[in-house]
């Protein structure tokens, strides 16, 4: 007789992701919307931080990490936890807890280099997830390829597909969910890093 299957079959790591950034959103919801922006300010990825444009200080030091678990509202939320619970969970199954959490943590850190490396005098906060579930999004293309479920297609032509996917809608002028640009050079530096460090970490633990 067969064991049966857990209703909600995420790994642990992704799941803990998952539970992280939901908590901190509700918790931040209980906040009065000039707090709310207060940590948005705060916690959030400003470039200007790092370009003298806005005072330094102890968030220059945390945002870079922080940032990716905060969320406009529940539509941006939603996305980035159903793209994490996907993409997260065919990466740890991979390669294992500890590389994803490291893969999402450095593809979020790249991600926020390369909107600073456009936006440098930016004083507008970057926020959520999607840089670095980008950076599992490129991990999960290169798994589904070494299983030979890509259908013969060359990696750079699906990998343009990604790239072109997240600048759309900035190219044609859309707004995401509550009204906020897309941060499509964050989604672009996460996606490439994600591509580059998979393939050092499948390398390494070969």
């Amino acid at each position: 007789m067969r064991a049966s299957q857990p209703a909600i079959n995420v790994p642990p790591v992704t799941l803990g992701l998952i539970a992280l950034t939901f908590g901190a959103y509700a918790l931040l919801r209980l906040l009065m919307s000039d707090a709310l922006w207060l940590v948005y300010d705060a916690f959030g990825f400003v470039p200007a931080r790092y370009s003298g444009g806005a005072g330094f200080g102890w968030p220059a030091f945390v945002a870079p990490f922080s940032y990716l678990f905060l969320h406009g509202d529940w539509m941006h939320l939603a996305v980035n936890l159903v793209t994490l619970a996907a993409f997260g969970s065919g990466v740890e199954r991979r390669v294992g807890g500890a590389t994803t959490l490291s893969l999402f943590f450095l593809c979020g850190l790249v991600a926020a280099g390369a909107h600073y490396a456009v936006y440098p005098d930016s004083v507008d906060p970057v926020i959520g997830a999607s840089g670095a579930i980008s950076g599992l999004m490129a991990g999960a293309l290169l798994v589904l390829r070494e299983r030979g479920h890509m259908g013969g297609q060359p990696l750079v032509y699906l990998a343009a597909l990604w790239i072109l996917a997240f600048t759309l809608p900035d190219l044609i002028g859309l707004d995401s969910a509550g009204g906020a640009r897309v941060a499509w050079v964050a989604h672009i530096g996460g996606f490439v890093a994600g591509l580059v460090l998979f393939q050092v970490f499948v390398r390494r633990s070969s």
